[in-house]
């Protein structure tokens, strides 16, 4: 008996051994052979060597407006993105007929839907996208050679319908509910996006199998008013589906959504269990078999994470926490654990972040979903009623109110980053406390330490007596000055509001009596608005080189080589630029004449002086250091975030006690250059780089027997073992 046992658990362990085996060789040989056309066709060679061309390709996906961003100095502004599927490409070399996939972007808001053909002209890249042949960077003007099939006109009519209803609410609630219907989140402004990816909530606007499921339910029960045959009931409902998965458009997590209720749809008409597993497997094998670079979409990798936890992990988690809350409650707290689990593993590894309040921001909305679904499905069903189609959205965007809100309550709350290696030991540690009980308890205890030292060091920051900060913005530079306990000034304002919000608050800053602006580069100013929100802003200084929209209700001055202004114990003198600016040599690099506009601040603060620099090249530097003193400075900003382009001159005379350096992580620009590093350090100066260090704190205080400063410095760090709260 026991040995028939054995024998047979042997078999099936060889089984399941070659079925993974296999599914192994098949996928990694179709990717294999899919990635092999691609990188040889003709479009390809087209991208390595005759880049012009004029291209005829039909729409595959709609059109995405890209937000701006900033790219060093500049900002790339908005664009339309779109996949096509080639039909003929024209460059100086030939003409070819190709069926291949093809990014298209193109620098307007274009109106296009799946189905249309194009011709354009532009520019062909290599694109780093596996899925495509390669990039085109459209001209503008753009042809439409035809229109989609009468039913994707139709569908595409039902979506604009529906987003223009849902606009006029002018909310994020109002523009949640197509996102959470229909996938469309083309009326989510940039922030309300980050709001719902930092509070763990981005996956109710990308269409899933919790909305299959509601929207198969509700017709389901709807056609049983009317189709009394369970077979026949089933079809149309399978029928409906596939027209609700056209109606969404069929991303990869959309495609295994539908195909996952289709087959829990046949289990049931052909009278079987419907095991959810089996569905979920049946659904990822046929949609990588159809296309194995789905198995890279980070999209379709967090639905099927997501997915697998509610099979797998929820029962498990729900029958431990039913002997402590009540049943439904017990659901709902499984469903968002499980789910967060195996999908925060991979934000950490995909973007080094992952929103810390996940499970409890989705535990608070669980309860809204079904119905602001049902609601505003129900809304799309009845637009050719008008009213009561109205009356239905208005219903849903009252219920979505609370998820926005709940969702804008991230700007307040922390995200949380992990190193790899730290990241699989807590992975570990939480796999212990649900499946290992002997050692639960030490593993609970370890992630208390963990979460108490995360806390810890965040608390101690920027510590009680700061008096500088250098904010970790990325590839910019923000430096802030304490003036008192709410009060700061700011110079610079690098390149992302969000990083720099989070810095004034982590700070406790809510007034700004002056910022300065030192020119025109995005990586400098882009980042004010994030300044500007909820604090009380005194006067801004810039070279008279930027104009930005949101600056419009603000005293904005053009301060110039002898401005001076003194705040409490502050006193900013500006050593550069003269008001008639000479003209000077351009290096190599993004703008160097725009560098050399930067106001340059000498700060002094009791008694220390800073040097705040902007992106001053060697001539500047060589010029301010022939007609001012510097020596006596403690502090200096290293200029352009400590490029290779310095005076030695400049940095011998100043020759600071500190250096600081505002840089981005793995920057393409080779910031900061090892080589002044090392003579910085031979200067005796201690440098402090955001890259490495994360935003740094400075403190003073006088030294009575040699009647100097002794610098005391805090950070929060970027070693492995530590955690990071954002």
């Amino acid at each position: 008996m026991v040995s028939a046992v054995i024998t047979s658990s042997t078999f099936l362990l060889k089984r399941r051994f070659w079925i993974i085996a296999s599914a192994l060789l098949v996928g990694s040989g179709l990717f294999s052979i899919h990635s092999q056309i691609l990188q040889t066709s003709v479009i390809a060679q087209l991208a390595s060597s005759s880049p012009d061309v004029k291209v005829i390709a039909r729409v595959t996906g709609d059109p995405k407006l890209t937000f701006e961003k900033v790219r060093g100095s500049k900002i790339n502004p908005s664009q339309s993105s779109f996949l096509v599927r080639t039909s003929r490409i024209e460059s100086e070399s030939g003409s070819y007929e190709a069926r291949l996939a093809l990014r298209v972007l193109i620098p307007k808001k274009v109106e296009l839907i799946p189905g249309d053909l194009i011709g354009l002209e532009g520019r062909l890249v290599k694109s780093k996208e596996r899925r495509v042949a390669a990039l085109l960077i459209a001209e503008e003007d753009l042809v439409q050679l035809s229109k989609a099939g009468a039913l994707g006109q139709v569908l595409a009519k039902v979506r604009s319908s529906f987003r223009d209803q849902a606009a006029k609410f002018g909310s994020n609630s109002g523009a949640l509910v197509p996102g959470m219907i229909l996938g469309d989140t083309s009326l989510q402004s940039e922030e309300f996006t980050k709001q719902m990816r930092r509070s763990g909530l981005a996956h109710l606007t990308a269409v899933s199998g919790a909305n299959f499921a509601i929207v198969s339910a509700l017709v389901f029960f709807l056609l049983r008013l009317f189709i009394p045959k369970l077979a026949v009931r089933i079809g149309a409902t399978g029928l409906f589906l596939f027209l609700f998965l056209l109606l969404v458009r069929p991303s990869p997590s959309v495609l295994r959504a539908g195909i996952m209720t289709l087959v829990v749809l046949f289990a049931i008409a052909t009278g079987n269990r419907a095991n959810a597993s089996a569905a979920l497997s049946t659904a990822v094998i046929v949609l990588l078999l159809f296309d194995p670079f789905q198995g890279q979409d980070p999209g379709f990798i967090l639905s099927v994470l997501a997915t697998s936890g509610l099979i797998f992990l929820s029962p498990g988690i729900k029958s431990y926490l039913i002997r402590f809350f009540p049943s439904w409650l017990a659901e709902v707290v499984a469903v968002s654990t499980a789910a967060t689990l195996l999908c925060t593993p991979y934000l950490i590894a995909f973007t080094a972040q992952a929103p810390l309040l996940a499970i409890p921001s989705n535990v608070v909305t669980y309860l809204l979903v079904a119905p602001v679904t049902i609601v505003g499905f129900l809304s799309v069903l009845t637009l050719p009623i008008p009213s009561i189609s109205q009356i239905l959205l208005v219903v849903a965007e009252f219920l979505a109110r609370w998820i926005a809100f709940v969702a804008s309550l991230s700007d307040a709350t922390p995200t949380l980053a992990l190193s790899a290696q730290l990241l699989s030991i807590t992975l570990a540690l939480i796999l212990t406390v649900f499946f290992i009980a002997p050692l639960r308890k030490v593993a609970i205890a370890l992630l208390v330490v963990f979460v108490l030292l995360g806390t810890l060091s965040k608390a101690s920051f920027p510590g009680s007596d700061w008096r500088l900060v250098q904010c970790d913005v990325g590839q910019g530079d923000a430096l802030v000055i304490k003036i008192s306990s709410q009060s700061a000034l700011l110079l610079d304002a690098g390149p992302d509001p969000t990083l720099l919000d989070r810095c004034l608050k982590i700070l406790g800053v809510k007034h700004l009596p002056l910022i300065v602006l030192s020119h025109n580069h995005a990586d400098h100013y882009y980042g004010v608005s994030g300044a500007l929100r909820n604090r009380e802003i005194g006067q801004i200084w810039s070279n008279g080189n930027i104009i930005r929209d949101e600056l419009a209700n603000y005293l904005v001055s053009k301060v110039s080589l002898g401005d001076v202004a003194i705040i409490d114990d502050v006193s900013l003198e500006v050593l550069w630029p003269p008001a008639n600016n000479a003209q000077y040599s351009n290096l190599s690099g993004d703008g160097s004449e725009e560098n050399n506009r930067s106001l340059v601040i000498l700060a002094q603060v009791g008694q220390v002086k800073i040097l705040i620099t902007g992106d001053i090249e060697p001539e500047v530097q060589e010029e301010i250091a022939r007609k001012f003193d510097l020596s006596g400075i403690s502090i200096l900003k290293v200029p352009h975030h400590g490029s290779r382009f310095q005076s030695d001159l400049f940095l011998s005379q100043v020759s600071p006690k500190i250096s600081l350096v505002s840089v981005g992580e793995a920057n393409s620009y080779g910031h900061p250059d090892s080589q002044l590093l090392e003579k910085l350090g031979l200067m005796g100066s201690r440098v402090y780089r955001s890259d490495k260090d994360g935003p740094i704190s400075l403190a003073w205080r006088l030294d009575d027997s040699a009647r100097g400063y002794i610098f005391t410095a805090r950070n929060l760090g970027r070693k492995w073992w530590q955690i990071q709260w954002l």
